[in-house]
């Protein structure tokens, strides 16, 4: 209504302020006409235009004042009825839970099939009713601006698991494929509002199992890109299936208020499910989009940009610090600095490096750091980000004058309560306080495996592998040692995919080459348990799968 009136009043003065300007043309040729003719009638014309325009001028100012006075009144009216429906929230969902959890137990209890079916009525008009209720007030509070996301971590994965699996069952009664596919790269968990998030997954999955009649619903959910140094990631899920689809004249009409583009009148709703997800969707700095074709099924898109990934910490996970080989981490060596006031904290990243071939440097200030720099060359630097963002960003530049290590910050703070973008360091990763062995043990294998990483890349690839250089007797010694030792343990391990299983092979395949002095199956061993402790499943399998290549073409080696 309020927008009615404001285009109808702004058509108004645009009209008067046309006038004005054609008035004010007229005026010009009126003034160039009294310049050659001096005519007093053409003065008298020329000063009734000019009242006319101070006339006019003045209407505008008033139709101006109406349309913010009208305004201004819209708006309170909008508050009135938000705040409304706020207060009678309860006082409606109270009575409507009696008389949906009376419903129930009156099916559950009712032994004649005429009553079940009244009881059974009454409840899922109940339940729809609260629905639409909640909706309403759902809408008005995004409208007057009253919504508020609550952020907090949540568990992506496990979440979309939930609702996949509470369709399980309606999927089955129509025989359709429900599957679920998760971007192996996705972090653990996310800032998100929950509530928000869970509605939108939930209606959009149960949306395409309810209108798909045979055929499929297939789910994704994806990492479409991430921003180390705010530490976010851009989330997407992807819902498709095989259903009717929509016409494209309907698209547009999908995310309306009260529209709905289902054919099927059992199905017909008030349509408010979309339109509130697509305006809470763009709230959390996402969209929702629609690809359809009759016939052809529909894909709906949801996106949420710029969710920030949560840092795990010794507060917030366990510490299984008993499969942690920081030995793994870069057996050639290197150094690393620690620049953090918190001794226990230094201590931590010391103790974790003692028996590997990392070498620690640790300072509480940012002073005496900088000086140990100019004197030694750095492959990684772990800093307090309060200490990196003071003053302006000196620390940072300071840094970057000295060293080109990649940085990592240690932080007790969310990311994007700092400002980190003006940085001058290449920030690599981050790390939550109080820090966690396994979150140390990840990014330092990402920072300081990278070069040997990016190296083994440039190799051949492995079907082109030669173990024509091998002496023949070490071939033959590796091949008893691994029938003797290994193969049964590689088919257990295979079969059962179990971590520990594949642990215990890898552990017992390094044994076996060392024995044998074979470095191609050494290193081989030693990539795959930095894989097992990183939990990478799809590197894993991939390797588990190679051994068995691996070990065919050293066979045919053989003479």
């Amino acid at each position: 209504m309020l927008n009615f009136f404001k285009s109808k009043e702004s058509e108004k003065i645009k009209s008067l302020e046309d006038e004005i300007y054609n008035l004010k043309a007229k005026i010009l040729d009126q003034e160039k006409i009294i310049k050659f003719t001096k005519s007093s009638s053409q003065s008298r014309l020329a000063l009734e235009q000019i009242k006319k325009i101070e006339s006019l001028e003045a209407e505008v100012k008033r139709q101006k004042k109406r349309v913010q006075d009208a305004k201004i009144v819209a708006q309170e009216a909008h508050k009135v009825k938000s705040e409304f429906l706020s207060n009678i929230r309860h006082e409606i969902r109270t009575p409507m839970n009696s008389i949906i959890v009376f419903a129930e137990l009156l099916v559950q209890e009712a032994t004649e099939n005429k009553l079940k079916n009244y009881a059974k009525n009454i409840y899922v008009s109940g339940r729809k009713l609260l629905e639409m209720i909640d909706n309403i007030i759902e809408l008005s509070s995004v409208e007057s601006g009253v919504f508020k996301l609550k952020e907090e971590p949540v568990d992506i994965k496990a979440l979309v698991e939930k609702i996949i699996k509470s369709q399980r069952e309606e999927a089955a009664k129509k025989g359709l494929e429900l599957t679920l596919d998760i971007d192996d790269v996705l972090p653990d968990s996310l800032m998100l509002d929950k509530e928000k998030v869970e509605d939108i997954f939930t209606n959009l999955i149960e949306n395409a199992v309810k209108f798909t009649q045979s055929g499929y619903v297939h789910v994704k959910l994806l990492e479409n890109g991430k921003d180390i140094v705010k530490n976010a990631i851009n989330l997407s899920l992807v819902v498709e299936d095989s259903g009717p689809g929509i016409d494209e004249e309907d698209q547009s009409k999908i995310f309306e208020i009260f529209e709905q583009a289902v054919e099927d009148q059992k199905s017909k709703s008030m349509g408010l499910g979309l339109s509130i997800n697509k305006r809470v969707a763009r709230q959390m700095n996402g969209d929702i989009y629609l690809e359809s074709h009759v016939g052809k099924g529909s894909k709906f898109i949801f996106t949420i940009n710029s969710a920030e990934v949560v840092l795990p910490s010794a507060n917030s996970k366990e510490m299984h610090t008993d499969m942690i080989d920081f030995s793994l981490i870069r057996p050639e060596g290197g150094t690393i600095i620690v620049i953090d006031e918190s001794s226990e904290l230094r201590d931590l990243v010391r103790e974790s490096f003692l028996n590997s071939a990392i070498k620690v440097l640790s300072y509480d200030n940012p002073r005496d750091a900088i000086e140990a720099l100019k004197k030694s060359k750095v492959d990684m630097i772990l800093i307090d980000a309060e200490l990196l963002t003071s003053d302006d960003n000196a620390v940072s530049k300071i840094l970057k004058g000295i060293s080109n290590a990649p940085v990592v910050t240690l932080t007790d703070k969310r990311i994007k309560d700092l400002d980190l973008r003006s940085s001058a360091s290449e920030i690599v990763g981050h790390l939550k306080k109080p820090l966690l062995k396994s979150e140390l043990f990840k990014v330092s294998v990402s920072v300081l495996n990278t070069k040997e990483e990016a190296l083994a890349d440039e190799k051949p690839l492995d079907e082109d592998e030669s173990y024509d250089h091998l002496d023949q007797e070490k071939i033959q010694s590796f091949l008893q040692l691994a029938s003797k030792n290994l193969d049964a343990l590689y088919e257990e391990a295979k079969s059962t995919n179990d971590l520990e299983s594949i642990k215990h092979f890898a552990e017992e395949l390094l044994s076996v080459s060392l024995d044998a002095a074979i470095e191609e199956f050494v290193s081989f061993a030693n990539e795959l348990l930095v894989k097992i402790e990183l939990f990478e499943i799809e590197s894993i399998n991939s390797m588990m799968q190679e051994y068995s290549q691996k070990i065919s073409r050293l066979k045919n080696s053989v003479v």
